[in-house]
């Protein structure tokens, strides 16, 4: 059996300061996109990560497409 090597390894949640990050957001923006259901956490308080897949789906879902005329 091979080993992965660590840096291969994605994170599978990040603390909401991360998530705000990688989105641009203020983190009180990821506290009020979980209040509203918008991305999902884990924990609570200080133990409380955002799910990396709801990031992503949720950048999936805030796309802009340029339209042209």
């Amino acid at each position: 059996m091979s080993r992965i090597p660590i840096d291969h390894i994605q994170p599978l949640q990040v603390a909401p300061r991360i998530a705000a990050h990688l989105l641009g957001y203020d983190p009180r923006t990821i506290r009020r996109l979980v209040a509203r259901g918008e991305l999902q956490a884990v924990g609570h308080g200080k133990l409380r990560r955002i799910v990396m897949a709801s990031i992503h789906a949720y950048q999936q879902r805030h796309l802009v497409t340029e339209h042209t005329p």
